[in-house]
């Protein structure tokens, strides 16, 4: 069975042992006289080849479902020690998502992303992963949409989808008041949404994805991770120019439609076309920030000049902080359009595994470098 190296004494580990976690990764002179290769191009096609092999082993046969039933549970299983002595066990895909929520939240606490008052992460807990997109029922269309005072009637025919808010609390105890103890009601979350996503708190513009099976699920990690900071969110648009902009994200309240390639995008998106008579490929009817941020005043979004953390999807990684993503170069466009200047503003991380980590150099002219790279080893800084 493979070992984590410090497995054993995870649950020992304290905050003050997980902020160790961060490695700088100093490349100054790497790149103070770099010349671009020309056969990156094709060496960067291999390892993306290489990279979707490995990937798909790691998803059937590493990070099986808990309930495969060709997979014996106990040969999927890794134990962890308990503080009072005990052993859990936990799939791996538990493990890992554990290890990616504890290094995010050591990541932002880092860049000091606002956090919420009198919350405290807990290092000893161990998550259960979910996937959480779920096929929306009509009447549950209706309830997401009235929240924005737009009529069903205009949904159509369209599949929707919804990321479920996961992780609520069982009742266990009651005060006098009837509310449970430590869980957050429906009616506190969306106040908390709301008042996050209105900005009034959030210190960063956060642009995430919206993960298809195949990519780590940041939706999962953002959604754990939300009880700790105040997040102001954003999801990619991608658009028949091939641009790339980001449209702002509601996490508790969202509807979903697949769009191009078979990714999901906010509903609001299409609605915000079709009452603009705009084709819906197309950005060309909203204002953006230089970091292609949708800047309009949109239902219940507004935009607010911050600095923005950038979480890009990715295949592959190297120890020089350049990234093998899909090969459409969507993310290098949009974040090298507002120029130099304004990409070094933008905090750059992605979430991967250690396996998916090359030792070859395939840095394209037109690639972005990372800032960070995140995975169930720890935080790789990259210092360009």
């Amino acid at each position: 069975m493979w070992e984590y190296p410090f497995g054993q004494q995870i649950n020992a580990r304290g905050e003050e042992d997980y902020a160790k976690c961060i490695t700088p990764v100093d490349l100054r002179d790497h790149y103070k006289s770099y010349k671009h290769s020309s056969s990156s191009k094709q060496v960067k096609q291999v390892v993306r080849r290489n990279a979707k092999q490995v990937r798909d082993v790691v998803l059937t046969s590493w990070l099986p479902q808990r309930m495969d039933p060709h997979i014996s549970s106990k040969n999927a299983n890794f134990y962890l020690n308990t503080p009072k002595g005990g052993r859990n066990a936990i799939l791996y895909v538990d493990f890992v998502y554990t290890q990616l929520i504890r290094h995010t939240y050591v990541l932002l606490h880092s860049l000091n992303v606002s956090k919420r008052k009198g919350k405290k992460f807990n290092f000893s807990k161990i998550f259960t992963y979910k996937y959480n997109y779920k096929p929306c029922e009509e009447h549950q269309v209706g309830k997401y949409l009235d929240h924005y005072n737009i009529s069903s009637d205009l949904a159509g025919g369209a599949h929707f989808f919804t990321y479920s808010w996961a992780g609520k609390k069982k009742k266990k105890k009651k005060r006098e008041t009837g509310k449970e103890i430590g869980e957050e009601t429906e009616a506190d979350a969306e106040t908390d949404a709301e008042t996050a996503q209105r900005g009034s708190k959030a210190n960063f513009n956060m642009c995430i994805y919206l993960p298809t099976e195949k990519e780590v699920d940041i939706l999962f990690i953002v959604q754990k991770l939300h009880k700790y900071f105040h997040f102001n969110l954003y999801v990619p648009i991608t658009t028949e120019e091939n641009s790339l902009f980001f449209f702002p994200f509601d996490l508790h309240n969202n509807l979903l439609v697949k769009h191009r390639f078979g990714i999901f995008v906010p509903y609001l998106y299409l609605h915000h076309c079709a009452e603009g008579g705009t084709n819906r490929g197309s950005s060309l009817h909203l204002n953006l920030s230089p970091s292609n941020l949708v800047t309009d005043t949109l239902y219940d979004f507004s935009f607010t000049e911050r600095e923005n953390i950038f979480f890009i999807p990715l295949l592959a990684y190297n120890n020089y902080g350049a990234r093998v993503g899909s090969g459409k170069g969507y993310y290098d466009r949009a974040l090298r359009q507002g120029g130099e200047e304004e990409e070094k503003k933008n905090v750059k991380v992605s979430l991967s595994l250690e396996v998916l980590l090359y030792e070859i150099d395939f840095l394209e002219p037109t690639d972005i470098l990372l800032d960070y790279v995140v995975n169930e080893r720890g935080v790789y800084h990259f210092v360009s």
